[in-house]
């Protein structure tokens, strides 16, 4: 009787072991699946990006581009690039995707950052009615122009019209002759004001640019034009990618994993139409013409790999604008090379 019990008393136990074993080993198979899917490191990288600005990152995020890495992304829309430099500041996010000239704007005013990664060059235009008879900048002097004021493509306008025509723009409701008078008006009713008669142009970016044009809306002139006219030197960058120094200091692998992501993104967007399509009409509510529209702007426009010499002395180009213009209050000479990051 007593054998029978020490049997059926061990039985229990190796039942019992068997079971913590079951469950360990199924706990541990369901931790390496998650850190396969991208994590394991338990770093996730931060990035933001502007609500309605259109970058690599919406490639990164849908195709999940750092799946297979050690890293996670979480990505933070913003709607203003104001909330974009006040979550660095606080640190709230890593990386994010700003105009080159707000870039120079945070690190003059002691935004501990390096700039990263070129995105992508200008987009922008100066849109008018198609039935306008504004054919040039100039005759934009005395009318009324309607911009998004918070925006770095309202703050290169004010210098590329003052660097190339010699023309100042300020900012009222009501036009004022010898100057041209910008009123501010959200991206989502832009469109709307020039098409009913609110504004005489206004000017603004992708997907927006494309957009107006199937609308019937037309370019009175391009940035990629504009910074021709300015005689400037070297490819008119308008987007960078800038990250906190402690993030590259701290994860620097994390950094370079995020960087052959967006190298990858540009790849996808390139090569791959049909997937592009899918993510940009999901995200900014295109039409199959906005989007064919948009693909044939942006596309030569996209800028892959490490940060070149040509590249940072284009940046310092738009710099250079944007203190023209009055955007930066100081030589952005000033800026030493060390803000730029080359791996």
């Amino acid at each position: 009787m007593a054998s029978k019990t020490a049997a059926a008393i061990a039985v229990i136990v190796l039942v019992i072991l068997g079971g913590f074993a079951y469950l360990a080993f199924f706990a541990g198979k369901g931790h390496e699946q998650a850190g396969g899917a991208g994590g394991s490191s338990g770093v996730t990288i931060r990035a933001a990006t502007l609500q309605g600005g259109i970058s690599t990152l919406d490639i990164i995020e849908a195709k999940n581009l750092l799946n297979g890495t050690n890293y996670t992304l979480s990505v933070l829309r913003l709607q203003k690039t104001p909330d974009i430099i006040a979550a660095l500041a606080n640190n709230e996010t890593d990386l994010a995707v700003i105009p080159a000239e707000m870039a120079g704007k945070l690190i003059m005013e002691g935004g501990d950052i390096k700039i990263v990664a070129v995105e992508m060059l200008q987009n922008q235009a100066v849109l008018v009615r198609g039935d306008s008879n504004i054919t040039s900048p100039e005759m934009l002097e005395g009318r009324l122009v309607g911009a998004v004021v918070a925006s770095g493509t309202y703050k290169i306008f004010k210098a590329y019209m003052k660097a190339v025509y010699n023309i100042t723009v300020v900012e009222g409701e009501e036009p004022q002759e010898g100057v041209i008078t910008v009123v501010n008006i959200p991206p989502g009713n832009i469109l709307d004001a020039l098409q009913q008669g609110q504004v005489d142009a206004v000017v603004i970016w992708e997907p927006f640019v494309s957009k107006g044009l199937t609308r019937g809306l037309k370019v009175l002139v391009s940035y990629q034009d504009l910074w021709a006219k300015a005689n400037m030197s070297g490819d008119p960058v308008m987007l960078v990618w800038v990250a906190r120094t402690d993030f590259i200091d701290k994860h620097p692998d994390a950094l370079k994993a995020f960087l052959k992501a967006h190298d990858e993104a540009v790849d996808i967007w390139v090569n791959d139409k049909d997937t592009t399509k899918q993510i940009l009409q999901q995200l900014y509510k295109l039409t199959d013409e906005e989007f064919n529209t948009l693909y044939q702007r942006t596309t030569p426009l996209l800028v892959k790999g490490p940060l070149t010499q040509d590249q940072v002395k284009s940046i310092r180009e738009v710099w250079w604008l944007a203190w023209q213009g009055g955007y930066l209050t100081g030589n952005p000479d000033s800026i030493p090379d060390t803000v730029f990051y080359h791996g």
